[in-house]
């Protein structure tokens, strides 16, 4: 956009990530059920993305992307971290790949991170974000997080806890239980802590990234919220018995598959039901964080982000979790409110990719771009309410082995890239066969194209796709799509 801002003082800004939350779980993606009436005032006053992509679908790759404007072969930060992989090379962001807190701080901005971190080494301030550090869940020591550290100095119980008192599970990864003391839940903790922020800011502009866990698993809502949800009204996703037939042959053995017959419909729809009350729990703790911005007199002036690292399968196709390039995998909700500068209401159809956000938020602020960078700047387009050109995203993962099993190869670290190019999606999975959908004419991904001689060309063409993408950046561990 290439505005001058010397002149005028620079915008502050809150970037709310949630982990897990699907692109059609909020209101305002016309969703008849749940209720998210601040989600749906911020995309209101600003500019949403209907068709928002993460980079990855899966919690740190993706994080890093919407952070660095990388796609994950050039950000380096393959799989998911954790304690137990401290120092493994495509665990960790490194420290030089150069984020937006980075670019903020040189600029003189006051930069803060809330809540989850999960990008490596969880227990230092890093990449710019040295001016207030309240991160927990991934830190080397339970003793030392401060989170749990909150429960145990106010004598509640921790349901996040392995084992939990009150906690159940439909299958072996949807663990679900209720709140017995609001003191309990950790969206509320993030939020208290980041109006600490809010209240301890000095003249500078700052920037405040807040990591809510939630609706990610264990999912912990407030028993009233769960009674909002009755079961006979929820959706439930009618490819939930898809066979498979077609797809990828790792599809019917990775983790998040429920295994067939094992759950009915009326257990499945409480899955649906909590994850639902736990979605409304943090629309409440976020219209908190709006009200604080608001007695400050910041809100207007304020560009406040919301979205979410990737998406939840939620029994479509008969999966739950991630991992995989479904539409409920990838496809996030994601919107930009600042009143003082972008039009309210704008709908913005174009696909938006995870890297387009750190160029767009530079932009807007007019901090120089980091070089090289994946992502482009939509800035101009939603200040003005233009119509961007689309262009082909993209996506990356790890195999499920690489994910979850702590197999670490290093070609497990790169195993799937997504293509998305108008209403095609097409997936070239290294160690399985290949998908192509068309996303119009087949909106619930139940017919796998790929093999269809009628579609060589197309998939020749998409693998070219890719093979340039990888390119621009690096190949890094993607070397293997330049095969074509």
């Amino acid at each position: 956009m290439d505005v001058d801002r010397r002149r005028e003082p620079a915008p502050n800004i809150v970037w709310v990530n949630c982990d897990q939350l699907r692109w059609d779980a909020v209101g305002y993606a016309g969703n008849p059920v749940i209720r998210t009436p601040n989600i749906d005032r911020l995309a209101a006053s600003g500019v949403r993305f209907d068709n928002a992509y993460c980079s990855s679908p899966v919690c740190s790759p993706a994080r890093a992307s919407w952070f660095t404007g990388l796609y994950p072969h050039a950000h380096r930060l393959y799989i998911n971290y954790g304690p137990d992989r401290k120092g493994i090379t495509g665990c960790f962001l490194p420290e030089d790949t150069v984020t937006v807190g980075d670019v903020l701080k040189s600029r003189g901005y006051a930069c803060g991170t809330v809540g989850v971190w999960h990008l490596g080494g969880d227990e230092s301030p890093q990449h710019g974000m040295t001016d207030y550090w309240c991160t927990f869940n991934y830190l080397p020591n339970a003793s030392t997080d401060p989170f749990f550290s909150f429960l145990r100095d106010e004598g509640v119980s921790n349901p996040y806890a392995k084992g939990a008192e009150g906690v159940f599970r439909y299958g072996k990864e949807m663990p679900l239980g209720v709140l017995t003391d609001p003191r309990q839940q950790r969206t509320s903790w993030t939020i208290d802590r980041s109006i600490d922020f809010l209240d301890e800011a000095g003249a500078a502009p700052f920037f405040l990234m807040v990591g809510i866990k939630d609706p990610h698993p264990p999912m912990v809502p407030p028993q009233e919220l769960v009674a909002l949800y009755p079961l006979d009204e929820l959706p439930f996703p009618n490819n939930f018995h898809d066979l498979l037939d077609g797809k990828p042959a790792y599809q019917s053995n990775i983790r998040c598959r429920i295994p067939p017959g094992s759950i009915n419909e009326e257990d499945f729809r409480t899955v649906i039901r909590y994850y639902y009350a736990l979605i409304t729990h943090v629309d409440t703790e976020i219209g908190r964080l709006i009200e604080a911005l608001e007695r400050k007199g910041l809100l207007d002036s304020t560009i406040f982000v919301l979205n979410s690292d990737h998406g939840e399968m939620l029994g479509n196709h008969g999966f739950v979790e991630k991992c995989l390039m479904y539409e409920e995998s990838v496809r996030v909700p994601c919107l930009i409110s600042w009143p003082d500068r972008i039009p309210a209401n704008q709908r913005v159809a174009t696909p938006f990719a995870g890297v387009d956000m750190v160029p767009t938020l530079l932009d807007l602020v007019g901090a120089p771009m980091p070089a090289p960078i994946d992502g482009r700047s939509f800035a101009r387009a939603i200040v003005e309410s233009q119509v961007p050109e689309p262009r082909p995203i993209f996506a990356e993962i790890a195999s499920d082995a690489a994910v979850y099993r702590g197999n670490r190869p290093p070609d497990h670290f790169a195993a799937h890239i997504m293509v998305l190019d108008g209403n095609w999606k097409y997936v070239r999975n290294r160690f399985d066969d290949d998908e192509l959908y068309h996303l119009q004419d087949d909106p619930a991904e139940m017919i796998n194209l790929a093999a269809v001689p009628g579609q060589a060309e197309r998939v020749g063409d998409m693998k070219m796709l890719a093979a340039d993408m990888v390119s621009g950046t690096g190949p890094g561990l993607y070397e293997w799509c330049q095969s074509l």
